[in-house]
């Protein structure tokens, strides 16, 4: 290693959530700050929707809690939502303070707005005009700016950009910080006696994604290899309007819906009403697979959003940033029919964490999309996701500072804990080897290809078994094709991003093939309903570690493939041990705090208490409830 350097907390990613937790924690902590671009580039900065809060006079927390419980199709946290709903006007004030300016309405205009003046915007599937946004459509944009200047002022941080981090430390059962390669390709390490994860989604892992080039899973490949658990893996959503020209990935938000637009088919009729109650109000799960269904119909690869109908002045004040990507592509979007199609563009699973950040790793933090606090669920309610990370970043801040009482919160959360034997030696094959640039950025796209095709909008047995063994090929290809490295040869970060990939989307094809039945963004064409004995239920993935145990038992073609093993069943107890207290937390009371290893007890096991035997194909036939 180059060099060592040690910090109280250790936080990967410069979004919203990372920059939060940043922000918040006492000046008196050392903090480093990690970011793989430059300071900004994050989906935060890319988020054209807003930040949902009640704040109108018609509503309440109590509404905002019941929209985002009726999106997640039965398998929303209420403890989670409720926290995310009730902290919520508290949280934008600090935004705000921190100098986020957002829209405000005009004097003498009938325009939905708080008693201050905040400007109220409306989105599918909320009752009531309740989401805010900056400078339009640019309302992450704005609040990146706000922040990140902040940050530049906090003397007691170190901020490491162009830094990737490759992996995590663990030393006895504890994350103890982490290994990252600087902008000049050397590798140091950071000890931490906090390790956060905020470093975003995995919408890269398909063809089709509103998500920037970044989002390539590195969050959840990081969390499993340190020993974390992940869960609701095989809810990704699907925005319903990515503007569909050129092969782009630029999204049209769901505000422009809110406001008013329709979206017709090729023969000009609005069919959203055919389709739910609330039209282009629906849940995004909703409209994503209408418009999906009316492109089958018509043989088609996109549907159009049509505004004509709504005076231009406005949509183009309202809409400045889409109105200046749609004439770049020769488009007006006041006087067109917009040409759209759905897109990956948010993953509701992830790090199974608390309502404090707190993983089942000690020592390790997960916040915003790479975290699963449970708030979405099946189907995430648009523009709670900005407030997620803002609300939940704050809380892990406050919780690492002592300056929140770290109780436990009871969660509705059910999980059905699945071991998984996972063969770490297949990611160490890919490790000593290296493609040349054009065959990895083809694996990729060949990566992408399969999970657009099998693990999209619509999903099936027969086709996520497919994209399994084509992934699997696909690693074998690469293993003969590629040349071996030389010792002490560095890595490119694009080829340990594209490990990353990989490992991400064979956990996502298993999530998908163990919930069998249709909820939220999950949609199995063969099991095409809910199955009511599955609400509240959450399969949670738990890495196995005991590899010769298990070929001892199964034999050695075990390590042939990703396997899980176990029988699932009822998680006996709440899905987090007592935790321990803070690690920066040094009072007489918090030391009195008994301690244990979270996730499990001391010296290893499974923390469901579970043993059980090998699922004879391999991934999906273990029984999907007890």
């Amino acid at each position: 290693m180059a060099y060592s350097q040690s910090y109280d907390v250790a936080i990967i990613g410069g979004g919203i959530a990372g920059l939060s937790v940043a922000l918040r924690l006492p000046a008196h902590l050392r903090v480093a700050l990690f970011t793989k671009g430059q300071l900004g580039e994050s989906n935060t900065r890319y988020a054209q929707g807003g930040l949902t809060v009640a704040l109108g006079a018609d509503d309440s927390p109590e509404l905002h809690f019941q929209d985002t419980i009726a999106a997640g199709a039965g398998l929303c946290d209420e403890a989670a939502v409720r926290i995310l709903a009730e902290e919520a006007p508290a949280a934008v004030r600090w935004l705000i303070a921190m100098g986020v300016q957002f829209d405000r309405a005009q004097p003498g205009t009938d325009a939905h707005a708080t008693a201050d003046g905040l400007l109220l915007g409306r989105e599918a599937a909320h009752s009531r005009w309740r989401v805010l946004h900056a400078g339009g459509d640019a309302t992450g944009a704005e609040i990146e700016r706000a922040l990140t200047l902040a940050l530049r002022n906090r003397s007691s941080l170190d901020l490491f950009e162009e830094t990737y981090v490759r992996s995590l430390r663990v030393e006895n059962e504890i994350c103890t910080g982490l290994e990252a390669i600087d902008r000049d390709g050397r590798t140091f390490t950071v000890d931490a006696r906090a390790t956060i994860l905020a470093n975003g989604g995995a919408g890269g892992l398909w063809l089709h994604t509103s998500n920037p080039a970044g989002a390539t899973a590195d969050g959840l490949a990081l969390a499993w290899r340190a020993g974390a658990t992940l869960t609701d893996l095989e809810f990704m959503q699907f925005h319903p309007t990515v503007l569909a020209v050129d092969g782009g990935s630029h999204l049209v938000s769901e505000a422009v819906r809110g406001e008013g637009a329709y979206l017709r088919n090729h023969a000009g009729e609005r069919f959203m009403p055919r389709y739910h109650q609330l039209a282009e109000l629906a849940p995004r799960d909703v409209v994503a697979r209408s418009i999906l269904s009316e492109m089958l119909s018509e043989g088609t690869d996109c549907q159009y959003l049509d505004l004509r109908h709504l005076p231009a002045d406005r949509v183009y004040a309202r809409f400045p940033t889409i109105s200046a990507i749609c004439r770049k592509y020769g488009l007006d979007l006041a006087g067109d029919l917009v040409p759209v199609a759905p897109a990956a563009h948010y993953c509701m699973g992830g790090v199974m964490t608390d309502t404090f950040g707190r993983t089942t790793r000690a020592g390790l933090y997960a916040v915003g999309e790479v975290a699963c606090t449970g708030v979405h669920g099946a189907n995430r309610l648009a523009s709670n996701s900005l407030l997620e990370g803002l609300v939940f970043g704050l809380r892990l801040a406050g919780g690492l500072a002592g300056t929140l009482a770290e109780q436990d919160i009871p969660s509705a959360r059910r999980p059905i804990a699945i071991p998984v034997y996972d063969d770490r030696s297949r990611d160490e094959a890919l490790l000593r080897v290296e493609l040349d640039r054009e065959s990895m950025l083809q694996a990729r796209r060949d990566l992408r290809q399969v999970m657009w095709q099998y693990v999209s909008l619509r999903r099936d047995r027969q086709g996520l078994l497919e994209a399994r063994n084509q992934l699997y090929e696909l690693r074998s290809t690469i293993l003969a094709k590629a040349t071996a490295t030389q010792n002490g040869q560095q890595f490119s970060i694009a080829w340990l991003e594209t490990i990353n990939m990989f490992k991400a989307a064979e956990l996502v094809i298993a999530a998908a093939l163990q919930r069998r039945e249709s909820r939220g963004s999950h949609w199995r064409l063969d099991y095409n309903t809910p199955d009511e004995t599955l609400a509240g239920r959450h399969y949670v993935f738990q890495p196995m570690q005991y590899a010769q145990s298990l070929r001892s038992t199964a034999g050695d073609d075990v390590s042939d493939r990703l396997t899980y093993v176990g029988e699932a069943g009822d998680h006996k107890g709440p899905p987090f041990p007592t935790p321990p207290p803070s690690p920066l937390r040094t009072d007489d009371e918090a030391s009195k705090k008994p301690t244990c290893v979270r996730g499990g007890v001391e010296g290893g096991g499974d923390p469901c208490g579970r043993s059980g035997a090998l699922a004879e194909d391999g991934l999906e036939e273990v029984p999907s409830h007890a």
